[in-house]
């Protein structure tokens, strides 16, 4: 008899601790389990999510923009107008593609002649352009052109002078590579427009012998944008 109680009494000891080590395992396993809530909650993002460059969630952007300058092509003045389309990542970095044409204003050939003469063409290519503090109210940023181009050297000629009827003619044409790095101070206006004013430098391969100087294109071009999209 007394052997029967003193194996019950070991069988309920047994099943006391089986039980209370199951109730600290269940309670150690909540307990991390509520941390992983807490880190997510606090983080915003989930450990088993796929990261990205962009960061965790929608962060992606874009914008359709236009611009215009004033620069010098073989020391005359020039005029540009041009536009833009890039998607913003993270609203800190644009990639897209950018394009501009120009013309300069005419001009005569030393010697007597009537001929006038004048430049135009244009250039596109790719655009990278950090954004800096892009969430200010002013804000800077560097866009950055690379891409090919060409130019032409146009004669122009009056065949109705009372009317100021000209012609033109291309003369000479040549092709050339550019990169064009530059700096924009930008305003935001709305939450869907900015307005920017900035500068750029054009760095292009040499022109070829002709009509052209070799470094006829290089040099400062400051310009006005207004871009509209999603920032």
């Amino acid at each position: 008899m007394k052997r029967k109680t003193l194996f019950i009494i070991i069988a309920a000891l047994l099943a006391g601790n089986v039980a209370m080590s199951q109730d600290t395992l269940k309670l150690f396993g909540n307990q991390k389990h509520s941390k992983s809530e807490r880190q997510e909650r606090f983080t915003g993002r989930n450990n088993s999510e796929i990261q990205t460059l962009t960061g965790p969630g929608r962060n992606l952007g874009f914008y359709f923009g236009f611009t215009t300058g004033y620069s010098q092509i073989d020391n005359y003045d020039a005029f540009s107008a041009g536009a833009t389309l890039a998607m913003i990542a993270n609203h800190g970095l644009a990639i897209g593609f950018s394009g501009k044409g120009f013309f300069s204003e005419s001009y005569k050939l030393t010697g007597g002649s009537n001929t006038s003469y004048n430049y135009a063409g244009g250039y596109g290519g790719l655009l990278i352009e950090p954004i800096i503090l892009p969430k200010g109210p002013v804000h800077v940023s560097f866009p950055i052109l690379l891409g090919a181009g060409g130019i032409t050297r146009n004669k122009l000629t009056n065949l109705d002078y009372p009317y100021n009827y000209t012609d033109v003619f291309v003369e000479d044409a040549d092709a050339f590579l550019i990169a064009e790095p530059g700096i924009e101070l930008e305003l935001n206006v709305v939450r869907w427009m900015r307005l920017a004013i900035g500068g750029s430098y054009r760095i292009t391969t040499s022109l070829g012998p002709g009509e052209f100087n070799p470094d006829a294109l290089n040099g400062f071009t400051a310009g006005l944008s207004i871009k509209f999209g999603m920032f």
